[in-house]
């Protein structure tokens, strides 16, 4: 299962959380980086994201849960469908009304 996480902080950390934010936002993503296909933050913003490869849902929580920042961001999940098996699909429907549209149905 692939996703794509958006993450915007919601408000400004605490200074003196800083450190330690930093700190375990570097353990979680060495703990994490084998599922991560994508890892960015957006410049000039609080925000940024990543792709992740997850066996389920219920390993994606648990990858969320233990990102530090959590509590401080609110964050966007989309599950992500391969491009081209996505346009095969769009194809397929496209036909598929096509002949129904040509049916009078």
């Amino acid at each position: 299962m692939r996703v794509l996480l958006l993450a915007k902080a919601k408000f400004f950390l605490p200074p003196d959380y800083l450190p330690m934010a930093a700190q375990g936002f570097i353990e979680w993503r060495a703990k994490h980086r084998d599922k991560m296909d994508e890892f960015f933050f957006f410049a000039g913003r609080q925000a940024g994201g990543g792709i992740f490869t997850v066996n389920d849902e219920a390993e994606l929580n648990q990858i969320v849960n233990e990102w530090p920042l959590a509590p401080f961001a609110e964050t966007d999940i989309i599950p992500l469908v391969d491009g081209d098996v996505a346009l095969k699909q769009f194809n397929e429907l496209a036909q598929m009304v096509s002949g129904q549209l040509s049916s009078g149905s």
